[in-house]
């Protein structure tokens, strides 16, 4: 990373809040790896042709323990038609390097046409690339929940996951419900105090479409775990 890369960031309209340090210097020293230039490029490319609207473009960076840069791109329209949003944190700490996806809109005529999955994309080669352990998320917004879960993250809080299952409970047939139910107890009965449950096999059953479209979770996906992130990779390519 160098100053004329940083120069190319503010040329693309982003406005950099600084820390001490240059920018460049900050990068380099806290996140070797991440190609920010390339991947704030890729977001733009993507992202700019779905809006009429004002963009707003944001990059700030935080020097102090744990240090952390923050990825923003957000449309003055704020509706859910038609507003655009994406918010991205990196945080590295000692043990362990995180990217936090805050935040993800599209306008409505825009989804559905795989360009959530083009962003997960190029984001995994940038975080592995960069050495990035986890990605966490909060699936709320609409369709988020199901969504997500299709894409291997795994639900960490078991009372977020008890919810969804007793909405399950009260929406579809008995029938049905023991299928759900027999997913949630085959993974429950033999981690108690599991922190990731497997939330794409719900996701698999089509009854549970409805419900967890309108599900909120916390959710994360270890790049570390082998088997998870080939299925992550399969799922992106």
């Amino acid at each position: 990373m160098t100053a004329e890369d940083t120069a190319q960031i503010q040329a693309l309209g982003f406005n950099i809040t600084a820390g001490s340090l240059p920018l460049e210097d900050f990068l380099n020293s806290t996140f070797p790896g991440l190609n920010v230039l390339q991947y704030v490029k890729d977001i733009n490319d993507l992202l700019q042709p779905l809006t009429q609207s004002t963009i707003i473009k944001e990059l700030a960076f935080f020097e102090n323990a744990p240090p952390m840069l923050i990825v923003q791109y957000f449309s003055e329209d704020s509706d859910d038609e038609t507003g655009l949003g994406l918010s991205r944190t990196f945080i590295k700490s000692k043990n362990e390097f995180i990217v936090e996806h805050d935040f993800f809109r599209l306008p409505s005529a825009k989804r559905r046409q795989g360009i959530a999955k083009q962003l997960l994309g190029f984001s995994l080669q940038q975080y592995l690339s960069s050495g990035v352990d986890k990605i966490k998320l909060r699936a709320e917004l609409e369709n988020g929940g199901y969504v997500w879960a299709k894409t291997e993250f795994t639900a960490t809080d078991q009372t977020e996951v008890k919810t969804i299952l007793d909405n399950a409970e009260k929406t579809i047939s008995s029938q049905q419900f023991k299928f759900v139910k027999r997913v949630y107890d085959n993974y429950y009965d033999k981690n108690p105090n599991g922190r990731n449950f497997p939330m794409i096999k719900w996701s698999e059953l089509p009854e549970m479409e409805e419900i967890l479209n309108g599900s909120k979770w916390q959710g994360e996906i270890d790049l570390n775990n082998k088997e998870l992130l080939a299925k992550f990779k399969h799922y992106v390519a």
